[in-house]
């Protein structure tokens, strides 16, 4: 493998991982900390489908 698609793939996790902890931040502060446990459901599938989403839109983007 090549340095840079290494760094590709670094660069993309740690971005994906940031922006998911950062959703369940948010769901945490608009449930004042106790959230039922649907709202945790929905945000862990939402979470999984977003960086499953991501992850397609960026090796299609790079075969292109």
């Amino acid at each position: 493998m090549k340095i840079f698609n290494i760094r590709d793939r670094l660069s993309s996790l740690v971005k994906q991982t940031t922006q998911v902890g950062i959703g369940f931040l948010l769901m945490l502060l608009l449930t004042g900390g106790r959230p039922p446990a649907f709202v945790v459901n929905l945000t862990a599938c939402s979470s999984i489908v977003f960086v499953a989403y991501s992850e397609a839109w960026r090796l299609a983007k790079g075969k292109n």
